[in-house]
Formats: structure tokens, C-alpha cells, sequence
């Protein structure tokens, strides 16, 4: 079977791989004009799940050494008190895989350099034509490849979408905006492998290790609190954050300026359907979501074994039915949820606030928890292993 993938992120490097494992023959053509160019973002979380989808990929080891284990999620309101605390490291061994942060780069590096020669980048998706059951992908240099699959895992604004589903509607703004932020600052002061959550009042805080003395920060401002005209990024973090506890402001003055980037968050209304033919999305093309889950990454290698799986038997229709059947409504909750808890985030009245934080301080320690996880961890990529 031949197979062109959209797209050289995350997700689009996994169903490369896994399609490969599975007997395909795939080329991944990425836009962007070479590895460090594609190899864009900060720090990620790999949630239990999916560490279990790149060990089915062969890639733990390296996600070992790269990563930072996290056992401990604490969340704290702006004065620096407990709300809640979740155990990592409690649910690693049912599961029976731990959860690392890791630098988006490497983990990127790890996968293009398993792909090898099969990427191509400086390559940028044009069009396509259906014809019968096969499929021509156009290039911006000119060149056609003919393919038995055309897989679209090229993001949020996915053009192999806009081909797919003229007229869909852009992208939907969730209604904050992330400062996201890297430095090497050995005696941080950020817990070791403890993922921490700060919330304010339209403001949200996260910081985490990830190897090597390094730290990731996000500090995440709500559409209300307008950015002051004339300040620089971090002069504006640095006054909405001020007051707030260690080692939030101390992240900020230790951070240069060309070391943190502003994203916008952006999400879609989850799709029924995914698949035309013989072509299929993946991963953001198919179902972006907010971070407030931490498993977008996640979620589109799980797509990437599922499609491969499904594939495995050679017949492409049969196959596309399949992946959506399995995949559809779990990423639908996944998107929705997120969006729901970026919501807490936005909020900024007072009282507002204090009913959220004793919310949380209510629930989350078991309920929102062990809700949580069972969103999350119902896997659905290694068949009937996930529930030994």
C-alpha cells in the first residue's frame, strides 16, 4: 500500500512509523523548509497514554532519556495554597507506564530521525484529485505522488482539510493566550518531577523540569486581561504575575526575550466524520483541542496506531470506517473537556474565582481525578492489553 502523509509534526511521524511497521510504503512532505524549522514549540507532557503508544512504537528508551519523569500534578490558587494534588507515579504502575515531560524538539528529533529518508521537507501540499479509489497529492514545486492514502496530519489550519471540507469554518479563538517559555536555570525552584498549576483571577500558571537543568513555563493570560500597548512580553508577565508565589516571578526575570513566544489557542468544533474516500485527517487536522488536557500530542499518535492497525488488512474504505468508528468519539470528549477546563481559567470575578477554587479543592482530588483518567487512559490502541 502506498501512503502520503500531510504533514511532518508529531502526529503525521508517528503514522509514518506505525504505517510503516504495518507494510506500507509512505512519504511524509512537510512545509516547513527543514528539520529545526519544523521542529517548532516548547515543552510537552506525555500522559501514561501516551507513553504506551510510542512504546508500541519502539520508542520509549529515547523518550527515557530525553524525558523528565513527573509523578505529582499540584495545583495551588495565586497566594500559593494547595488546592489539589494529583499521584503520577500512583497510577504508573496499573498502567503500567509513567509520565515524562519533554522538550516538543527533541521529541520531534526522536521521530524524524526513525523516519529517516521517508521525509521530505520544503514541501508544500497544494491540492488533491480523486480518482476511483486512488488519490494524487499536488506539491508546490510541481510534483504529483499517486497514492492509495492521503492522510492530512498537518495541524490546526490543515490544508489537506481545506480541500477535504470546503467551506468549513476556521478555527474558533478559546479565549486566551499562552506565553510559552524555555530556560536552562539550574536551582529553579520548580518542584522536581512536579507538574505545577497556579490559577488567579484570568490569569493560569504552569511550570514544569524537563531534562538537563531545564525549565518550561506557560504563563497563560484570559481575552480580558488586555496586554498593556508598549510593553514588552515579559515587562506585561512580569506585572500581571507580580505578588504571585515562587518560582513564578523568579521564571519570568530569568527568561530573555527572545526565549518566550505568545501562542493564540485555538480549537474546532469536534467533526462526525473524517475520512472522503481515500482520504483521511489525523491528529489537529481531525480534532484540535485546547492544552487543557495535555493530550493533543497524545491523541494524535494514538491515531496514527489505530489507522495503521486498521490498515494492516489492505482494504482502504473498510479501514477509514474503522479508524473513525474507534477514534471519533473519544477525541469528541477529549476536545470538549478541554475546552470546558480551559473555561475555569477565564474567569475573573472574584467571587466567581473562590467558588472555582473550592470547587477544586472539593473535587479534584478524587472525583475530577479519577474522572479524569478514565477519560484519558481509555485506550484504545494495543486492543486487549489496555484492559489486563
Amino acid at each position: 500500500m502506498r501512503v502520503v502523509v500531510v504533514g511532518g509534526g508529531i502526529g503525521g511521524l508517528a503514522a509514518a512509523l506505525a504505517l510503516r511497521a504495518a507494510g506500507a510504503e509512505v512519504s511524509v512532505h512537510e512545509r516547513a523548509p527543514g528539520l529545526r524549522a519544523a521542529q517548532a514549540g516548547h515543552g510537552l507532557v506525555l500522559w501514561h497514554n501516551a507513553v504506551l503508544a510510542l512504546r508500541e512504537l519502539g520508542l520509549e528508551p529515547g523518550v527515557r532519556k530525553a524525558g523528565h519523569e513527573l509523578h505529582r500534578h499540584l495545583f495551588r490558587d495565586a497566594r500559593g495554597r494547595r488546592i489539589a494534588e494529583w499521584s503520577m507515579a500512583r497510577m504508573a504502575g496499573p498502567l503500567g507506564a509513567p509520565v515524562y515531560s519533554v522538550s516538543r524538539p527533541e521529541l520531534h528529533a526522536l521521530l524524524a530521525g526513525q523516519v529517516g529518508g521517508d521525509l521530505v521537507t520544503g514541501s508544500r501540499f497544494t491540492g488533491l484529485t480523486v480518482t476511483g479509489d486512488r488519490v494524487v497529492a499536488r506539491f508546490g514545486d510541481g510534483r504529483e505522488e499517486r497514492a492509495d492514502l492521503l492522510v492530512g496530519a498537518d495541524g490546526l489550519r490543515s490544508a489537506v482539510r481545506a480541500a477535504l471540507l470546503p467551506g468549513d469554518p476556521p478555527p474558533r479563538y478559546a479565549g486566551f493566550t499562552a506565553f510559552q517559555g524555555v530556560i536552562r536555570l539550574p536551582g529553579s525552584g520548580v518542584p522536581a518531577n512536579t507538574f505545577l498549576s497556579t490559577w488567579g483571577r484570568g490569569r493560569w500558571f504552569v511550570c514544569y523540569r524537563l531534562a538537563d537543568d531545564h525549565v518550561y513555563w506557560d504563563g497563560v493570560l484570559g481575552d480580558r486581561v488586555a496586554p498593556r500597548l508598549g510593553v514588552g512580553a515579559l515587562d506585561m508577565l512580569a506585572a500581571e504575575f507580580a505578588g504571585w508565589p515562587d518560582p513564578i516571578p523568579g521564571l519570568i526575570a530569568a527568561t530573555g526575550a527572545d526565549d518566550v513566544t505568545p501562542v493564540h489557542i485555538f480549537d474546532r468544533p469536534p467533526l462526525r466524520r473524517w475520512s472522503h474516500g481515500p482520504v483521511t485527517l489525523l491528529g489537529d487536522a481531525a480534532h484540535p483541542m485546547t492544552f487543557n488536557l495535555g493530550q493533543g500530542a497524545g491523541q494524535a499518535i494514538e491515531d496514527a496506531l489505530v489507522l495503521a492497525g486498521e490498515l494492516a488488512g489492505g482494504d482502504v474504505p473498510r479501514a477509514l470506517a474503522a479508524y473513525e468508528a474507534r477514534r471519533v468519539d473519544r477525541t469528541t470528549r477529549m476536545v470538549r473537556r478541554s475546552r470546558v477546563n480551559g473555561e475555569l481559567t477565564r474567569w475573573r470575578h472574584p467571587v466567581a474565582c473562590a467558588a472555582r477554587d473550592a470547587f477544586m479543592r472539593l473535587t479534584f482530588d478524587r472525583l475530577v481525578y479519577r474522572k479524569t483518567y478514565e477519560l484519558t487512559m481509555a485506550i484504545d490502541f494495543i486492543g486487549d492489553r489496555s484492559e489486563e
